[in-house]
């Protein structure tokens, strides 16, 4: 029969006939899987047909890659074939199927997030942007492999001429070499072969600092006051108030945003200020926009505030501190992710709103999936600022970061907005069939996008009604371009809006310039002290410099994009633009065009390479500033080896919540010592951990140190108004140290943050008899 002549004989070792069944099954899987990203993206709005010019090309790759898969793999076949009958046929067809999966895995990423996967997987299950789905790629497997089991059937049967090819290896080498000069964009590419091409890039690539300066980013602070000439100045320091919004790109709002109406008062806002055009988030993560935003700092490998160590540096938090401001961080979601907690505590900011102060007077987002809720929402977090908020004396500095605009939207009232997501897609002639599908396919980003920009609304509104209203700076920005709509270019990725508006204004203005959010602090700075005469550090080590300069693009101008941890793959200098090691003349708009002077892009590429190479080497080695000229330094607490070993054989994974019940359980055994010393190794981490910090105080106080105890419990009380189990403690710790005539000062501050607990409530009680006894023992005296 055919089926004999074209298959080796059971137990005879495998032929060349053998193999190439596979490839071909292999390249079948490939075609199915480029359909369904094709279908996938055709069904959201982002392409116009499944079976275009780009699907081609993907083919076109596929083919090259799977020629250089089979021209190692075949090597691979022949050795283990030779050494045990059918081996190098079973690890070949596993090493097949488990590429299939690979690219599948690799196809979903970048269906659900609009980008191909390279370096950035090496960050991927710490990102906070990160869309994943798995359910859709078990279906998909399901349906490929069954695909080729008859594939591969059909394809022993009918196998015969390819069997005569040789030599086949020179043949599939060709191919490859073929599409080594083929197109290539994310949509075209196979998407394995990108990723194992950019991680040995990656690996390959010499970022070690090879320069003589030991501070390379250090440089003369200078006073370039760009923005004074459009405010009227009055004689005491305006308060500055920042509103980033998660994931608010410049699809959303601008003279042509792609999806306009979803934040009507943020675009009239656009009209009443300054407004930059052609503004960018050095950052495609949320949290490693706070440090570039308040301190223009390099990333170092996974974001500043993911540094492993202390970094000497100065930001506009520690800057405006040091003269005189109060200053505060506001957030309705978890500060310690990512660190963000640390990095504030560093800067010693006064006031801190997290998840962790709120009560049960206010409304948690709902739950996503996994029965996570991310915190609460933007009017939610807006309200605890209006309700904790107090006039002062001093100068402010208010920095917020919204939280509803990022997935999966648990908004309040959901449907309202949806509703009205409804009725902006009925005006036909608003939005072009690509934009409408697009708009369709995620009513939840966009109804999220309403109720924000209707928060924003209520509470500027509302604090006009403040006296400190009418002199305060908004600086309003987003964090990054959103993940969940297709972008255009590389570069769109980071294009966000910065609107910047005040009573104090003279003037409107729509700003050209390309600018990032590191060019913010050092522009205020400038501004600020050529008014107000600051104490600035004679020295700074700033990415940015300043936000206004004449033309759209400036010579000399340096912006690095952090896509995301462990991918630094973007960089603008001048009016270049390198991504992914092209690189491409920037035009009006942003617009991209590849460069052809290969003497200008070799220039570029060494300017880039130079950059991650000086910014590995300050964030590692603490080289961005000396400590003399930092304003605040903050000292690593130092454990000896034999405190780690302990702590390692105590509490070895991240788990932080069960090593503060390993030291708690330590406490209750009356392990004093030890208890504190893992305590202080996790408050290392995690410096707001708040049940870490009250077990400190109580073990102090269990040890008698009362003044110790007191002290952390009042810094407790500080940091965390409402959470009930610090007052708990530190009325405990008072009556336990005869302190009961500290207790009114407490009582008030229980008032103020409406704490009702009938803990509470009996050793107030307590509290109040002693110190009515007391006082009836001293009128009997007197």
């Amino acid at each position: 029969m055919q089926v004999e002549k074209n298959i080796s004989k059971k137990g005879a070792p495998k032929k060349l006939k053998d193999f190439i069944p596979m490839l071909l099954t292999f390249f079948v899987a490939l075609f199915v899987l480029s359909i369904y990203q094709n279908l996938s993206l055709y069904l959201s709005g982002v392409i116009d047909s499944v079976f275009n010019k780009s699907f081609f090309h993907l083919l076109l790759n596929h083919t090259g890659y799977v020629a250089i898969t089979a021209l190692i793999l075949s090597f691979l076949f022949n050795y283990l074939e030779n050494k045990k009958a059918g081996l190098g046929y079973r690890v070949t067809r596993i090493i097949l199927l488990l590429l299939i999966g690979i690219e599948a895995l690799l196809i979903q990423y970048y269906i659900q997030n609009y980008e191909i996967l390279g370096t950035g997987i090496l960050g991927i299950f710490k990102s906070d942007t990160v869309i994943y789905s798995l359910l859709p790629v078990i279906g998909l497997l399901l349906i490929c492999f069954a695909i080729c089991y008859y594939v591969q059937k059909f394809t022993a049967k009918t196998y015969t001429i390819i069997s005569r090819m040789y030599p086949v290896t020179l043949i599939l080498f060709s191919l490859f070499l073929a599409t080594l000069y083929a197109d290539k964009k994310p949509i075209n590419e196979n998407k394995t072969h990108h990723l194992i091409s950019s991680l040995k890039n990656y690996v390959l690539e010499n970022n070690t600092y090879e320069g003589t300066a030991e501070y390379p980013l250090l440089k003369d602070y200078t006073k370039e006051d760009v923005l004074s000439t459009y405010f009227n100045i009055k004689e005491e320091k305006p308060n500055i108030l920042f509103l980033v919004v998660e994931g608010l790109g410049s699809n959303f709002i601008g003279d042509k945003p792609d999806y306009k109406g979803f934040t009507p008062y943020l675009q009239e806002l656009t009209k009443k200020g300054l407004f930059w055009e052609n503004h960018l988030s050095n950052s495609g993560e949320s949290f490693a926009a706070i440090p570039n935003i308040l301190g223009s700092l390099p990333f170092g490998q996974e974001g500043f505030t993911n540094l492993d160590t202390y970094t000497n540096r100065n930001t506009l938090y520690s800057i405006l501190k040091k003269n005189g401001y109060a200053t505060s961080f506001n957030y309705g979601g978890n500060s310690a992710l990512n660190y963000i907690d640390k990095f504030l505590d560093e800067e010693r900011v006064d006031r801190i709103i997290d998840k962790k102060v709120f009560n049960e007077t206010y409304s948690l987002q709902e739950k996503d999936a996994a029965g996570i809720s991310l915190g609460y929402p933007d009017a939610e977090l807006f309200k605890k600022f209006n309700t904790s908020f107090f006039s002062t004396k001093k100068p402010r500095l208010d920095f917020f970061v919204t939280l509803s605009t990022k997935n999966p939207y648990a908004i309040p009232n959901a449907e309202k907005y949806l509703q009205t997501v409804e009725k902006q897609l009925e005006n036909k002639n608003r939005y072009t069939k690509r934009v409408r599908k697009i708009i369709s396919n995620n009513k939840e980003l966009f109804a999220s996008l309403l109720y924000t920009d209707g928060a924003v609304k209520s509470f500027i509104e509302n604090y006009k009604t403040k006296p400190e209203y009418k002199n305060t700076i908004f600086i309003i920005t987003g964090t990054h371009n959103s993940t969940d709509v297709p972008q255009t270019t590389n570069l769109q990725k980071y294009k966000v809006p910065l609107i910047l508006i005040s009573p104090l204004l003279k003037t409107t203005k729509k700003i050209k310039s390309l600018t990032s959010h590191a060019d913010i602090t050092p522009s205020l700075i400038s501004f600020l002290d050529a008014n107000y005469s600051l104490k600035v550090p004679a020295k700074n080590a700033w990415l940015g410099d300043n936000l206004v300069h004449k033309n759209t693009f400036k010579i000399g101008k340096e912006i690095p994009l952090f896509k995301r941890r462990n991918a630094i793959v973007d960089y603008i200098s001048g009016s270049n633009f390198i991504s992914k090691g092209k690189v491409y003349k920037l035009y009006k708009d942003l617009d991209l065009l590849e460069e052809e002077d290969s003497s200008n892009k070799d220039a570029i590429k060494e300017r880039f390479r130079y950059f991650k190479s000086v910014n590995k080497y300050v964030t590692a080695t603490n080289k961005i500033i000396p400590e003399d000229l930092s304003l605040y330094v903050t000292k690593t607490k130092e454990f000896s080896k034999q405190d780690l070993i302990w702590v390692e054989s105590v509490f070895n994974d991240k788990d932080f919540d069960n090593a503060y019940e390993t030291a708690r359980e330590l406490a209750f055994n009356k392990e004093w010592d030890r208890s504190l010393l893992l305590c202080n190794y996790i408050l290392s981490k995690i410096p707001r951990h708040a049940d870490t910090e009250i077990l400190v105080g109580r073990v102090y106080a269990w040890k008698k140190e009362y003044k110790n105890s007191i002290q952390a419990l009042e810094e407790v009380i500080r940091k965390y108004p409402t959470y009930e189990d610090g007052y708990a403690a530190l009325l405990d710790v008072y009556y336990w140290s005869n302190n009961n005539d500290r207790v009114p000062e407490i009582q008030e501050i229980i008032q103020e943050n409406n704490i009702s607990s009938k803990e509470i409530a009996v050793k107030l009680l307590r509290a109040n008899t002693i110190l009515s006894k007391n006082k009836e023992v001293a009128e009997i005296n007197f």
